[in-house]
This record gives C-alpha cells, structure tokens and sequence, in this order.
C-alpha cells in the first residue's frame, strides 16, 4: 500500500504556497503556456526548470520572474533541452538534482503543431512530430521516475488537448500525437500508483498564444475572424489564457489533488460540451 503525501512539506500557515518546497520540471517552458506554467508554480512556492530547446526563450522567462520578484532568483533555473534527445534529457534531469537534491513534478509540455490532411503530411513530418509530443513525452517520464520511486512520490502532469477527444478539421498528425498522451498518461498512472506516483493530463481548448494566432493565419483569417468563429462553439464566449491552464496545473501538481490519476483535466470552456 502507498503512504499518504508528506505532510512535512506543507507551508505552515499559507495555503496560497500549494507547492511550498516542489522542484518542478517544466518542458517547452519558452511557450506562452509553459512560461505561465513555470510563473505560477513559482508563485505557489516551487523551485523551477524552465525547460525549452531555445535556451534564449527559457532565460527570458528566468529574467521576467526575478524581474518580478528578486527573492526568486535561486529557485528558478533556465535549461536548454531537447526532449527527443535521451542523452540531453539526463544530463540535465542531473542538473537539476544536482541544484535541488529531487524532482516533485514533471510538466511534460513541449509539443509541436503539424496540422495537416492524411495526404498533406510527410513520412519525416510524421516522425518529428511523434518524436517530441508522444516519444519526448516518454524519455521524460523515463529520467524522473526512478527518483520519484524513491521518493515514494511525485507527480506527472501532461499537455494533452481536445485534439485527444474530438476531429478536427485537417489535424491528423496533431489529433493522433494528443490521442496518444492520453493512453500514456493512463498507463504510467496504473504502473507507477503503488509508488504514490500520479499522473494525469490537461486538455485545454483554444488558448490565445502565438500558436493560435499562427493557426489563424494559416487559416487566412484575422485574429477578430478566428475568435469569432470558435467563441461559437463554445459554452463560455471567449478564449482561454495561459493563466488558466497553469492555475489547473498548480491544482495537479499539489497536495490537494492526491487521489486523482490517470485521468483528464478538460479546459475548454465548454468547446466539448457542445
């Protein structure tokens, strides 16, 4: 039988800390999404990896947290990672133990956007795309585990999508990579439950970050065009913030959340409901 969470590692006295003393990784953390992961879980008391395979889009947001607040300066750290690349994910999974002695959580984030026809996408498209959404995914997992083992805890949080759920026009590559982080995501929870280890995915919806806005473009639509056309499918009239999604990782990630695995976290506002 698992033991309970460690109840030491709670902040005394401040709730609003719900990750007082976690070391969190979080991948693709140069995004608008992982930079708002990566803020929040600072804000919440953890020590974070700022993980992007642009180191420059990492330490930028490294500075734009100390600008905020210099008394984060020793709990943040910017790392140039490539998550297809095994060797790279060790090296600095290392790093970070190295620095912070554990590993708490895994925000596995990183993901490319190839949305394309069956007959549009190309064999390498195809493989760079699983290379770093599913297999990318899995080489992280693989590098934290052992230590959450230890640990006897930890949690996995992964950047799933309603592409995992529902058809889209013209996502074949995307839909299919997303659908497979849900089936992963319910594997780990079952293999790695009897460690006190969690794991679980978010599915946001349409999220305003640059990826959106390159979407509308593609689509040859202005950013006014495109907002109108998704507000209509959903419950809730507007677009999701980056803000919104980490708030839900934060929960996932903390010591209130410790009987929910293997599930999936849908922030949509209502676009699967309809």
């Amino acid at each position: 039988m698992s033991s309970a969470p460690e109840q030491s590692r709670k902040p005394s006295g401040d709730w609003s800390q719900l990750l007082f003393n976690k070391v969190v990784i979080v991948t693709g953390a140069g995004g608008a999404i992982g930079a708002a992961i990566s803020h929040c879980c600072v804000l919440h008391g953890a020590r974070v990896a700022i993980a992007d395979i642009n180191k420059k889009a990492a330490d930028a947001v490294v500075t734009k947290i100390i600008t905020d607040d210099q008394t984060q300066k020793d709990n943040v750290m910017g790392i140039e990672l490539d998550v297809t690349d095994e060797q790279a994910i060790q090296k600095a999974v290392k790093t970070i133990v190295d620095k912070w002695n554990r590993v708490d959580v895994l925000v596995n984030n990183a993901a490319i956007f190839t949305l394309r026809s069956i007959e549009d996408a190309s064999a390498e498209a195809w493989s760079e795309i699983f290379n770093v959404n599913v297999r990318g995914y899995a080489l992280m997992a693989k590098a934290v585990v052992p230590l959450m083992k230890k640990q006897r805890s930890g949690s996995i949080i992964q950047m799933a999508s309603i592409s995992s759920w529902i058809a889209q026009p013209n996502f074949v590559p995307y839909s299919t990579t997303k659908g497979a982080v849900l089936q992963m995501t319910r594997n780990l929870a079952l293999d790695l439950g009897s460690f006190n280890i969690r794991c679980n995915s978010i599915c946001p919806g349409t999220i305003l970050t640059q990826a959106t806005t390159t979407h509308a473009a593609n689509l040859q639509q202005t950013m006014d065009e495109f907002t109108a056309a998704e507000v209509k499918k959903q419950c809730l009239k507007r677009l999701g913030s980056p803000e919104e999604i980490a708030n839900l990782t934060v929960f996932l990630a903390s010591d209130l959340c410790h009987f929910a695995t293997g599930a999936s976290f849908v922030a949509d506002g209502g676009y699967t409901t309809i």
